[in-house]
């Protein structure tokens, strides 16, 4: 049975509940499902930005025929297949797919390379006024932001997790990222963000804090994030929240007010989203309501230009922040 969910793990989950399920029908069923069936994992890699009527119009006008439910999505596509099959297999790879041992590693490259670096360009890009990933991406400050979220902060992080080619694959997803024809909406990669961060982006901040390495750019990226769910975007713009907490975060926000100094510590005692863990420790706490202090004032776009000065000023200033 081959899970094609879009969720880490797809594959042990699938198994755990099914096998449960036959175990709660009959023992032996149960027995029977753990012995014989096999419940590969999988991860699929591709960019596919929500259907708009725009792209409905243009096919329409390109097939003589009208589709409801187009799917547009890029070029680049990868296919990672658990190699655990019970019985043989279809030569899946013949048809692109990646058959590997342990699906796990690449699972983790992507959340923290391609999902880390997306969620990252989504909420700073949104506030910036960029509509698109590729719009966020023609400014030369939010590119090296991201550039310099994979190199320095996540792939240090996956070193140790035996990825392939993490150069090709970083390289990869700027193209994909600048792809003028792929208007993949900020506003629709910042939905679900409480539901996100855990895996994108504090995973990874929490290796680099036990490594006592640097967390600039994660903490940036979360501070935008804080920023976003306020619901109140710069120069008073409201922002569309679309969250599971949108309520619970809005409440915490309105409480707090326009205050970093305030609202950072106050979002991150939401444990659903940061744990136990983060919000007792300064070095994560302070280098956030620093980068959503330089959000508040000097905007989104000055922030990502002048990140390198402020962020390491802010660094150098805080011994418990930079050791």
């Amino acid at each position: 049975m081959l899970s094609c969910d879009n969720l880490p793990s797809n594959g042990s989950t699938a198994r755990r509940v099914l096998q449960r399920m036959a175990e709660l029908r009959d023992a032996e069923l149960g027995q029977w499902f753990g012995e014989t069936v096999a419940c590969p994992s999988t991860m699929v890699d591709r960019i596919v930005p929500a259907t708009t009527d725009e792209d409905r119009g243009r096919v329409a006008e390109r097939l003589g025929c009208f589709d409801a439910w187009p799917v547009v999505t890029e070029p680049f596509s990868q296919w990672v297949i658990e190699d655990r099959f019970a019985a043989g297999r279809p030569r899946l790879e013949e048809s692109g797919a990646t058959m590997v041992a342990d699906v796990a590693p690449y699972e983790l490259a992507k959340l923290r390379l391609l999902n880390g670096a997306h969620s990252t360009l989504a909420y700073l890009g949104y506030l910036a006024g960029y509509e698109s990933i590729a719009d966020t991406m023609g400014d030369p400050a939010f590119a090296r932001l991201a550039r310099g979220l994979m190199d320095e902060e996540a792939t240090p992080t996956l070193a140790a997790h035996g990825v392939g080619d993490l150069t090709g694959y970083k390289r990869s997803l700027l193209e994909r990222f600048e792809n003028p024809a792929l208007r993949h909406r900020t506003w629709q990669i910042a939905m679900d963000g409480s539901q996100k961060l855990p895996q994108r982006l504090l995973a990874t901040a929490r290796e680099r804090l036990a490594a006592s390495a640097p967390i600039a750019r994660l903490a940036l990226a979360v501070a935008g994030w804080m920023r976003y769910v306020t619901g109140i975007a710069e120069l008073g713009r409201a922002i569309d929240v679309r969250d599971p907490l949108a309520a619970r975060l809005g409440a915490i926000a309105d409480a707090a007010g326009p205050d970093p100094a305030r609202l950072a510590p106050a979002l991150i005692t939401v444990r659903e989203i940061f744990g136990d863990d983060l919000a007792g420790d300064p070095r994560f706490v302070q280098p956030v309501a620093r980068a959503l202090a330089a959000l508040y004032t000097l905007g989104a776009r000055r922030t990502v230009a002048e990140f390198e000065r402020w962020a390491l000023q802010s660094a150098a200033a805080d011994p418990v922040v930079s050791r």
